[in-house]
């Protein structure tokens, strides 16, 4: 009975090690040759009106045999097919230029702004005299492990069609409106800043010139289209103030847009309180605290702070491709509107939501609440001012949540963040300058990613972690390999 149990138990191991040994060596791999255009890269490319040329810049039969570290070529081919397939739109010219010490020299004169002896240079975007390179960490993504233990660029990622089609965005747009992110009052957009350094990136994805502009030392060019001040630690100074207001004003001609994101445990706020108040806006000082959970989102300590807003204005959900994905607004200030003349709802909460007020201890545990009697609150608005027929108008858009921009939400897959924010800059601006259409056709993500669907392109490749879990199902199956064979010559002893 006894070596029964013992055979039996043998018995379990071993097939238990052989499915580990199964499911570690069937992952799914994927051919390059499965790949093809996806259809918003192939509508982006209908819609070109002006001539495109790529230069690859190598050889062709140089590109199809290149290999990454790993002796890998699949994405190298998947990006060589990609292009050639691109190439049969009609505006969109595919070329192979292989780069050499003398060509490099004329193309400098040529091209002027891009550092041509860099080994970093793969594959160059033109239109008529505007021109944009991409490099490889434009095209790939590598596997940091490797890449920082190792110094090994395996390729974990491609993302050859966003890459191209922000290029040519950027080749392409006659009209592109700058950007600027201000700095000097403790702003957590900076250009030291990485939580939320995503934002400059998706509005540059989009076509946006960014600049920074210390708002204490410099003054605001009238060639700069939108302002954004981004959770600012120390308040505006009275000239700050008439800085910004003066500049949305400009002269009568309006045509500016401004973005005010309220940074919760600043000092003072008695300057930016006084310009939102000439706009028809406060800034609450506490948080929506959302009752009905059923937009608050579960699995934190209070969810009712982690909450979804709904969509309230119509203008800037228009041409976005889904309403049905949320936005995201954590731990958001509330936005009153003082004058509905002036200023209007963005994203508002449910009728039960009240406002959590701040402690001015922040270690404080007490909760004490500003109740709403009912009435919707508002994660963000937005105010206008113009002349008299509003054929001219600047807007002023006060918006409640910094995390609902950190790079966590804007890259999350399940919130319309994203797409919401880029979307929203585009349509004021639109709004602005009396433009008919979207100022770009094509929203992307922070890491050069058409919003929806997930459009990197990943293969089944080598990590440090899978190869650890290959050497352990290798372990694993050698012991109980040795295990069976000395229960077979124990079993062989026995009967002797």
């Amino acid at each position: 009975m006894r070596l029964k149990c013992l055979r039996s138990t043998v018995a379990i191991i071993f097939v238990f090690c052989i499915m580990m040994a199964v499911n570690v060596f069937a992952q799914p791999t994927v051919e390059a040759t499965s790949y093809s255009l996806k259809s918003e890269t192939e509508d982006y490319l209908l819609h070109i009106s002006d001539k495109v040329t790529v230069f690859v810049l190598m050889a062709e039969e140089d590109f199809v045999n290149l290999t990454d570290d790993s002796g890998s070529s699949s994405y190298y081919n998947q990006v060589d097919k990609l292009l050639k397939e691109m190439s049969a739109y009609e505006n969109f010219t595919l070329e192979y230029k292989k780069i050499s010490a003398a060509s490099a020299s004329e193309l400098s004169s040529k091209y002027p702004d891009i550092e041509w002896l860099s080994t970093e240079n793969f594959i160059l975007v033109e239109c008529g005299d505007k021109y944009r390179m991409l490099t490889l960490s434009d095209v790939f993504t590598y596997n940091e492990e490797y890449l920082y233990y190792y110094g090994m660029r395996i390729i974990s990622e491609q993302h050859i069609e966003e890459s191209i089609m922000t290029a040519i965005e950027r080749v392409t747009n006659t009209n592109v409106f700058q950007v600027a992110v201000s700095t000097g009052n403790g702003e957590l957009l900076s250009e030291e800043s990485e939580e939320y350094s995503n934002i400059s990136q998706l509005l540059y994805n989009n076509g946006y010139e960014i600049e920074s502009i210390n708002l204490l030392t410099e003054e605001i060019s009238d060639e700069i289209d939108a302002l954004i001040m981004f959770a600012p630690s120390v308040d505006i100074t009275d000239e700050q103030s008439e800085k910004i207001n003066n500049w949305l004003l400009n002269g009568g001609e309006y045509g500016k847009t401004f973005m005010y994101v309220p940074f919760d445990y600043i000092e003072s706020t008695e300057n930016i309180d006084s310009l939102l108040e000439q706009w028809g806006m406060k800034v609450k000082k506490g948080y929506i605290y959302e009752n009905d959970l059923t937009m608050a989102l579960p699995g934190g300590s209070t969810p009712q702070l982690t909450s979804i807003a709904n969509y309230a204005n119509d203008s800037f959900t228009e041409d976005l491709e889904s309403t049905s994905l949320p936005v995201f607004m954590p731990y958001s200030m509330g936005v009153e509107i003082m004058d509905s003349t002036v200023a209007s709802p963005i994203l508002t909460s449910s009728n039960t939501a009240d406002i959590l007020l701040l402690n001015e201890n922040e270690y404080e545990t007490d909760m004490e609440f500003e109740k709403s009697l009912g009435e919707a609150l508002n994660y963000a608005a937005i105010a206008k001012k113009g002349n008299n027929d509003l054929s001219k108008v600047s807007n002023f858009i006060a918006w409640g949540s910094y995390d609902a921009l950190s790079d966590n939400a804007i890259n999350a897959a399940n919130f319309n963040n994203a797409s919401y924010f880029t979307n929203m800059i585009d349509k004021a601006i639109e709004c602005v300058v009396n433009e008919t259409e979207p100022t770009n056709s094509t929203a992307y993500n922070s890491e050069n990613e058409i919003s929806k669907p997930d459009s990197k392109t990943k293969l089944a490749t080598s990590s440090p972690r899978g190869l650890t879990i290959l050497l352990v199902a290798v372990i694993v199956i050698l012991v109980a390999t040795i295990i069976v064979l000395v229960f077979v010559l124990f079993m062989k002893k026995s009967k002797k």
